[in-house]
């Protein structure tokens, strides 16, 4: 039996002028919240929120022992804090305890008064095992920055881009000033070399140890972009996703605007990170959408909660309306649809859509919908520095129909760029300034050369993102990568154990030393279709230098609940290309999107260069006659080329994992 969902949700923007404010902190916990009450019935919900001025060390405490201690074995219990992060010096004495030398901690509304210390690390510890003794699955999730420094300079942030971090404090707190159980235990290890044993949970972090956590606008508002990629993450994988799988889908997402921000996982108990998300309590089964009509308008039955993105301009999603199946009049899969839908509003649990083409529907029906169009907005590009070197810029971008200058965010469906003119060169880069290509010179040529830039790199990014977020078939495909010899064939799957993803959700895969020197790796992949249905399967390699290809499994129909193997059972090599070594690189990304649909869809389609090549790019193909949603979507990605509405409407999905190749020094 599914238990009770208890959570206790804190998000701090206004220090009181205490501490820098922040803008995206009230704006995530509400967003969660929303999620929440979207996923979880009604009578199973018990949610305390504390914001601003609510947030005070004592309340925050009170959450714990008071709210969150009524769960029991069975129930879930959530703690998510959005706000600053800091730490604090400990005395030399507990160095065993601490060998940083301080405290991780979180700040509170009322941190830093006289008497009124942060919430360490050791304290929130000493909570969720209070919470945890009662047998309830533990989740933690902390946005905020988790460390006094960090490997980037908060002050290089463009200005729209601000860290969720506090100076650290100046002097250790007293023992007594800790909650009891933490001083008599620091009292107790401080002598010795034991170690104080974590309370069984599971924590998402918004960034490493050494990191800054930061919030952007995203959207129409400003959010942390570890809890909105979170968000989209959760709403996008299927119901059995795992926190591991999880975190890799948001740690993808946060890489594509931040450069230097890793989110992590830890699990105290070994094997918790491949438990299902939220102990499996808070989830939908996936079933058919349907669309209705009530109270004077046409609605589907899945909103932001379920993966459903507001409209962004005229990018908005689009249903097929289907014929209704009947017990008694069995309709063939292949069943034309009636007509089509547009969202033109989201909420959490569903929108609100018009229909199209002059089509009237019975207002006493409920129709089966499936997703034919997915908003897929050009890329906002913010222009900053010299004029000169802007005004070149805007004048190249005029007529672009992949990006357009803007300072707005269009969300988690689309993409933000900044273009840097400085010192006589232009730099495309993330949202937080960090480059993403080498610098051109300032003029009218390098201006023509960024548009380029610009445009393969949201061609890239929308092919990455690319999902259908009520699919029935979301989260019944995976993606196995499991260690190869070179020169062997791939053994039959489940001969061998797959790769089990690093705390932050990537496939970690490292040189090896031999006997002749530094070997790179290499792999096997598998891929398994566990619906019950037949589906037409290709393997997409996303690189970190902009290239997609799909010759690892270009297409094949992979039969139900059956696996397969990947480029033809051979060895994929996975080394750091010779260029960047020399260079001094030490790492390479690489994406791998397995795309799968009931019918057959032309995956070279998908197809790019890397960033500034040409080999590859399939530039002014247009397919004509009979296509499927996802070669539309490819022409609309790629080209910009709607063209001919689908004429078949088959159930689609994604799935995708992040490798991390590394070689060490």
């Amino acid at each position: 039996m599914v238990g009770d969902v208890h959570a206790l949700l804190v998000g701090i923007d206004d220090y009181g002028g205490r501490l820098p404010g922040l803008n995206g902190c009230v704006n995530d916990i509400r967003g969660f919240a929303e999620f929440l009450v979207g996923r979880v019935p009604e009578e199973r919900l018990h949610v305390v929120t504390l914001f601003d001025g609510e947030a005070t060390r004592q309340r925050v405490i009170d959450g714990f022992t008071g709210h969150l201690s009524g769960a029991g074995a069975g129930d879930v219990v959530v703690f998510y804090y959005s706000g600053h992060g800091s730490q604090e010096p400990v005395e030399e004495r507990y160095w065993r305890l601490e060998p940083t030398g301080h405290n991780q901690t979180i700040v509170c509304y009322d941190s830093r008064r006289p008497g009124v210390p942060d919430l360490a690390d050791k304290e929130l510890s000493e909570l969720i095992g209070g919470v945890a003794a009662g047998g309830a699955h533990v989740l933690v999730v902390l946005d905020c920055c988790h460390s006094g420094g960090g490997t980037r300079d908060p002050g290089t942030l463009p200005a729209d881009v601000r860290a969720r971090f506090a100076p650290p404090a100046e002097r250790p707190r007293a023992l007594d000033a800790y909650l009891p159980g933490v001083g008599r235990a620091m009292i107790e290890a401080g002598g010795t070399d034991a170690a104080v044993a974590a309370p069984r949970h599971v924590s998402l972090a918004a960034c490493e140890s050494g990191q800054l956590a930061v919030e952007m606008p995203i959207g129409a508002r400003r959010h942390g972009i570890f809890s909105a990629m979170l968000l989209r993450a959760l709403a996008d994988l299927g119901p059995a996703a795992t926190y591991r799988e999880l975190l890799g889908a948001a740690t993808a997402a946060v890489r594509d605007r931040v450069f230097d921000q890793h989110p992590v996982g830890y699990a105290a108990e070994p094997g918790d990170l491949d438990e299902p998300v939220f102990g499996g309590a808070v989830r939908l089964p996936r079933s058919q959408v349907t669309l209705e009509h009530v109270r004077g308008a046409w609605w589907i039955d899945a909103g932001s909660v379920h993966g459903i993105q507001p409209p962004q301009g005229a990018e908005t999603t689009v249903v097929a309306v289907l014929p209704p199946r009947r017990a008694d009049s069995a309709l063939p899969d292949a069943a034309p649809p009636l007509g089509s839908a547009r969202v033109v509003e989201v909420e959490p649990a569903r929108s609100r859509v018009t229909i199209a083409d002059g089509w009237q529907p019975d207002s006493g029906v409920r129709y089966p919908v499936a997703v034919t169009d997915v908003p897929l907005p050009p890329a906002s590009v913010d222009l900053r520095g010299d004029p000169g070197g802007v005004a070149l810029v805007r004048a190249a971008l005029v007529g672009s129909p992949h990006v357009e200058e803007g300072t707005g965010d269009p969300g988690t469906a689309g993409d933000r760029f900044v273009v840097l003119a400085e010192a006589g060169r232009l730099t495309v880069a993330r949202a937080d300034a960090t480059p993403l290509a080498e610098p051109v010179q300032s003029t009218s040529d390098g201006a023509r050369l960024v548009r380029r830039q610009l445009e393969h790199l949201a061609r890239w990014h929308l092919i990455k993102r690319l999902d259908n977020p009520v699919s029935v078939l979301a989260g019944s495909l995976s993606i196995e990568v499991v260690a190869a010899r070179p020169g062997e064939p791939a053994p039959r799957a489940g001969e061998l154990p797959p790769i089990v993803p690093a705390d932050d959700g990537r496939i970690l895969l490292r040189y090896q030393h031999t006997p002749t020197g530094l070997r790179h790796p290499y792999i096997y992949v598998y891929l398994r279709n566990d619906s019950a249905r037949d589906l037409y399967c290709s393997l997409l390699d996303l690189t970190d230098r902009f290239r997609c290809h799909s010759r690892l499994f270009p297409g094949a129909l992979i039969p139900a609940r059956t696996t397969v193997v990947a480029f033809e059972g051979r060895p994929i090599d996975v080394s750091i290309p010779k260029e960047r070594l020399e260079a001094g690189g030490t790492e390479v990304h690489d994406w791998l999107k397995l795309i799968a649909a009931e019918q057959r869809f032309a995956a070279d389609a998908y197809e790019l260069p890397t960033l500034g090549g040409t080999v590859g790019y399939r530039g002014g193909d247009r397919r004509r006659g009979p296509r499927t949603v996802l070669d539309r979507l490819a022409n609309r990605a790629v080209h910009r080329d709607a063209g001919d509405e689908a004429v078949d409407v088959p159930e689609w999905t994604t799935t995708l994992v992040t490798l991390r190749t590394v070689r060490d020094a």
